[in-house]
């Protein structure tokens, strides 16, 4: 993706949205270390959002169609029933919404013996039932993808009710931080 692309996410309020959400925070064993290295903290692999002083923010790669989905605008799928009265609203946009059962990602053992931290965002739909759908995962490192979609796979919203009918919400972004323990 280029870079132009980026500073256009970035400017139309995707990490705002994001924030709005508490993020989950899982944490990790750390790397293990011996010897001289073991004294020596490094702020390699980790990211500010973690809290770690002096370290940089972590920088999200976000895949091709991204974007575009973000911006998109809810079409409100419109149905003509003259049973139910007319026009009926079958989709909203909710971008922050929280899930009444949130994610318990586990903390990828490859990233964690390296020492690298993560963060990353799910983009996903919300099905009139609760559950996730459509989900795109975008990480600071490729490592945390897999980890992000399958605890974003489990996790359950309340149903969301509009005009009385039960509604699909489009892209609701959900935060998920993997941090080491030091």
């Amino acid at each position: 993706m280029k870079r132009s692309h980026l500073a256009l996410l970035a400017g139309s309020g995707l990490v705002l949205a994001a924030c709005a959400t508490s993020p989950t925070r899982v944490y990790g064993p750390g790397p293990s270390q011996t010897g001289a290295a073991a004294s020596t903290v490094s702020l390699e692999g980790k990211i500010a959002e973690c809290g770690h002083s002096g370290a940089a923010p972590a920088q999200v790669v976000y895949p091709d169609g991204w974007q575009t989905r973000f911006n998109e605008v809810a079409q409100k799928s419109m149905s003509n029933d003259e049973l139910l009265g007319g026009p009926v609203t079958t989709e909203v946009v909710a971008r922050n919404d929280k899930p009444v059962r949130p994610p318990v990602p586990s903390y990828p053992a490859s990233a964690a013996s390296r020492g690298v931290e993560g963060l990353c965002y799910a983009l996903m739909d919300v099905t009139p039932a609760g559950t996730p759908d459509e989900i795109l995962t975008a990480c600071s490192s490729p490592a945390f993808s897999s980890a992000t979609y399958e605890a974003v796979r489990d996790l359950e919203f309340a149903p969301k009710t509009v005009e009385g009918r039960q509604v699909r919400r489009l892209n609701v972004v959900y935060p998920v931080q993997y941090c080491l323990q030091d």
